[in-house]
C-alpha cells in the first residue's frame, strides 16, 4: 500500500472511530481483568462495583452509599468488594487488622476540598502521621480540654438563654437541627480559637457557613472516590477548581477567611505582649515545637485549625440532633433518662451547670444514651480506606495481598449482630449498662475512628455531649410538631447530619 493510500485513510471519521475503538477495548479489558483475573476477584460484590469506581461514586452522589453497603453486607457476608481495588469489611473483630498501626491511608484522602496543605487527617503515611500527631497531641489531651470546661459552660448557658427568649417565651416551633449545630460551632470556636462565631447570638447560619459546608460535601465524596483520577486532575489546569482557597465564595472559603483572621490577630497579640496568652487550642498549636525545637509550619497550623472548625463542630451537632430524635422516638428510654436526671438533681449531686465528672459518676443511663446514639448514628457513616501492609491479610478463607485497599464503615460495624445481638439495629441504651458487654462495645467502637489514628478531638466532642444535651433535657420539655416534615438523616459525601427536627419547647420546673 502506497503512502497516498495510507494518508487517504487518515480522515477525521477514521481517526475518531479508531479512538472510540481504543477506549472501548480498554474498557472491555478492564472489565475482564478486574472481574476474572484481579487478585480480589475471589471476593463477592456487585458486578459493576468490581469493574469500575463509577459504581461507588454514583452511590455516594445518590446519598445511598451507606445503606446500599449495609444491604450488601447482609447479602454477601462480612467482606464485600465495592470498587475494583477496595474491600469493605463489616465484621467488628477485623477492626484491629484493617486499622493496623502500620497501615497507610490511600489516595482517597487527597482531594484538596479543604485546602492544599495536608492536615493530620489527610496524611497518608503512618510514619509521617505519627511524627505530626506527637507534635499536636498535647493540646487535645483530656487534661487540656478539662481546663477549658468553663468556656463550654459559658456557651451552653448563652445557648439556653437564647432558647428561652426565642422559643420558650413565644411558644414558636423551630428546627432544632440548626440550633444544635449553632451551639457546637460556637463552642468549638470559643475553646479552640478564642472567639465564638456568634451563631447563638444571631440565631442564624452566619455567612451561610453551615449550608456551604453541607453543599460542598457531595464534591468532597465524589473526588475522594474517584482517586487516582482525582490526583491526576490536580496536575492539570483544573487544579484551581478542585482546591479550596480563602478567596472562594463558598462556605469553606468563608471559614478559611475567618480562620486566617483569628490566627493573624493572635500572632499580633502575642507579639505585642500586652495581653496574657489565652489558653486554647490555637495558642497550644502556636506554642508547639518539633523535635528540633522549631515552631510548626504556619500553613500546617492553618490546615489543622480548619479541620477542627469543620469536623469538630458539624459532627458533634449531628450527634446532638440524633439524640433528640432517638429519645423522642423511644418514650420508655426518654422516661428512664429523665427519672435518673431528676433523681440526681434532687440528691444535689449535679451542679447548676453539670460538670463532666458528675455526669460520668451519677448518670450512667444518660451516658448510655449518648453512646447508643453514636453507635446507631455515627456522624460520618463513611469509608475510611487503608492499604493492607505486608505480608497481606487473610479474610474468611480468602487472601488480600499487601497493597489492597480495605475499609470499614462505622454504620455497618456498629450493627454487627455478632457483637450487638439480634437487636443490633434497635435503640436500646441499657445494653451499655452491662459492664462486660460495654468493654467489648468500647473496644470495637468506631465513632471516632479506630486505632492509632483515632480522632484527636474525641474528648472535646464527648465533653460537649455529656453536658449540652443533658442541660437541654434537664431544662426543657421538647415536643415534636405536627404538620412539619419528618426528621431525616442525610448523608452527603460520607458525612451525616439531620434536618427537619421540628420542636416546640417548654420550661421544666
Amino acid at each position: 500500500m502506497g503512502l497516498a493510500n495510507v494518508l487517504s485513510l487518515l480522515t477525521v471519521t477514521n481517526l475518531v472511530s479508531a479512538f472510540v475503538a481504543y477506549i472501548v477495548l480498554n474498557f472491555v479489558y478492564q472489565i475482564v481483568y478486574y472481574r476474572f483475573f484481579h487478585p480480589l476477584s475471589a471476593f463477592p460484590g456487585p458486578f459493576w462495583a468490581s469493574v469500575t469506581r463509577l459504581w461507588i461514586a454514583k452511590q455516594n452522589l445518590q446519598e445511598t452509599e451507606y445503606l446500599t453497603c449495609h444491604e450488601l453486607s447482609k447479602k454477601y457476608g462480612p467482606v464485600v468488594r465495592i470498587t475494583p481495588t477496595l474491600l469493605l469489611v463489616s465484621d467488628h473483630s477485623k477492626l484491629p487488622d484493617v486499622y493496623h498501626r502500620n497501615a497507610d491511608k490511600t489516595g482517597h484522602y487527597i482531594t484538596g476540598s479543604f485546602g492544599e496543605t495536608e492536615s493530620l487527617f489527610n496524611m497518608r503515611s503512618h510514619k509521617t502521621h505519627s511524627v505530626f500527631r506527637k507534635h499536636i497531641a498535647g493540646p487535645y489531651s483530656f487534661t487540656s480540654i478539662k481546663r477549658m470546661e468553663p468556656l463550654i459552660d459559658a456557651r451552653i448557658k448563652e445557648w439556653s438563654n437564647k432558647l428561652d427568649d426565642t422559643f420558650v417565651k413565644t411558644g414558636d416551633s423551630f428546627d432544632f437541627a440548626w440550633w444544635a449545630v449553632y451551639m457546637a460551632y460556637d463552642i468549638i470556636s470559643e475553646i479552640g480559637f478564642g472567639a465564638p462565631f456568634g451563631f447563638i447570638e444571631k440565631g442564624e447560619d452566619i455567612g451561610g457557613l453551615i449550608q456551604g459546608f453541607h453543599d460542598g460535601l457531595p464534591a468532597f465524596g465524589l473526588l475522594a472516590r474517584l482517586h487516582p483520577f482525582t490526583s491526576w486532575l490536580k496536575t492539570t489546569f483544573l487544579k484551581k477548581y478542585l482546591v479550596a482557597t480563602p478567596a472562594d465564595d463558598s462556605g469553606i472559603g468563608v471559614l478559611m477567611r475567618f480562620r486566617d483572621k483569628l490566627i493573624s490577630q493572635r500572632i499580633k497579640d502575642n507579639n505585642s505582649e500586652k495581653e496574657a496568652k489565652r489558653v486554647d487550642l490555637l495558642q497550644m498549636l502556636l506554642d508547639a515545637r518539633t523535635d528540633e525545637d522549631k515552631p510548626l509550619d504556619l500553613e500546617y497550623i492553618r490546615a489543622e485549625v480548619l479541620l477542627v472548625l469543620l469536623a469538630g463542630a458539624d459532627t458533634t451537632g449531628t450527634a446532638f440532633q440524633a439524640m433528640i430524635h432517638f429519645l423522642l422516638e423511644n418514650p420508655a428510654a426518654y422516661k428512664r433518662m429523665m427519672e435518673e436526671i431528676d433523681a440526681a438533681s434532687k440528691a444535689g449531686v449535679l451542679s447548676e451547670m453539670p460538670q463532666y465528672d458528675e455526669v460520668l459518676t451519677h448518670l450512667p443511663f444518660y451516658v448510655s444514651c449518648v453512646k447508643e446514639t453514636m453507635r446507631l448514628c455515627p456522624s460520618a457513616p463513611n469509608i475510611f480506606p487503608r492499604y493492607v501492609p505486608e505480608p497481606g491479610l487473610e479474610l474468611f478463607g480468602k487472601f488480600a495481598p499487601a497493597g489492597t485497599e480495605i475499609s470499614c464503615n462505622p454504620y455497618l460495624v456498629h450493627r454487627d449482630p455478632a457483637l450487638y445481638g439480634d437487636d443490633a439495629e434497635e435503640f436500646r441504651p441499657e445494653r451499655w449498662l452491662d459492664a462486660e458487654r460495654a468493654k467489648l462495645y468500647n473496644k470495637y467502637n468506631m465513632a471516632f475512628g479506630y486505632g492509632s489514628r483515632v480522632c484527636l478531638g474525641k474528648d472535646i466532642a464527648m465533653m460537649e455531649l455529656m453536658k449540652g444535651p443533658l442541660q437541654f433535657f434537664r431544662s426543657y420539655k421538647p415536643e415534636p410538631v405536627e404538620g412539619k416534615p419528618k426528621a431525616q438523616f442525610v448523608v452527603k459525601g460520607g458525612v451525616g447530619y439531620w434536618k427537619d427536627v421540628w420542636l416546640t419547647i417548654s420550661k421544666r420546673e
